[in-house]
């Protein structure tokens, strides 16, 4: 009976720190307004768990090992087994492509963990895999649409943009509550696709894109 009591307890604290994070986010949650919605005293609550890290890593780390995985597997060429890296004349529809699976793969776990996944969004581990991840996807892209002349600062400075950009934009999105699961999914598909179209479009319309775009070396 003890340890149903015990356990009783410890799903309502996590039940409790759920609804928290998702409200306030990791950094305004605290171990007395996750005691108070759990209907304890905070020193109870700290003989289940540490601090609100600890409690946080408990609820979503199963969500963040989901998201890590499919991140991983997108850096893959299914073929090859090589890490992708594309060409802007050539792939570009490929990149849609793999963007629409990623907008897949991250609903799929949206719609698995959504409230984790909420939590997720304000987490900076989880913020800096994806961050990571499209940057390493678009650099190549970036360095063959906007030529720099070797210049890597100027380089890093527009991918760090785009990155930035596109992490902010999917917050937005999936934040979007007046959407319905399969609305949400759309929007984010056409979202990402739109980065592609963006960096592809002077392709089409020019003969020289690469010219128009040429950013000259700074004299010394």
């Amino acid at each position: 009976m003890a340890q149903f009591l015990k356990e009783e307890q410890r799903q309502a604290i996590i039940e409790a720190a759920r609804n928290e994070l998702s409200e306030k986010g990791y950094k305004d949650a605290s171990m007395r307004s996750i005691a108070a919605k759990a209907e304890m005293m905070v020193g109870n609550l700290y003989r289940y768990f540490r601090n609100k890290e600890e409690i946080q890593e408990f609820i979503v780390s199963a969500a963040r090992d989901e998201i890590g995985r499919t991140l991983r597997e997108l850096s893959v060429d299914m073929v090859t087994k090589e890490a992708r890296v594309f060409n802007i004349r050539t792939d570009t529809n490929e990149l849609s492509e793999l963007m629409e699976r990623f907008a897949d793969r991250m609903m799929d776990i949206y719609q698995h963990y959504r409230s984790e996944f909420l939590i997720l969004l304000s987490d900076d581990r989880t913020n800096e895999m994806l961050y990571h991840w499209i940057s390493k996807t678009i650099r190549s892209l970036v360095s063959q649409h906007f030529l720099f002349d070797g210049q890597q600062p100027e380089r890093e400075a527009l991918v760090h943009s785009y990155a930035t950009s596109i992490c902010s934009g999917m917050k937005e999105i999936f934040h979007s509550e007046e959407l319905s699961p399969d609305s949400l999914r759309t929007i984010l598909q056409i979202y990402l696709r739109s980065f592609v179209m963006l960096l592809d479009s002077d392709l089409t319309q020019r003969n020289d894109a690469y010219s128009f775009y040429h950013i000259p070396k700074a004299e010394e």
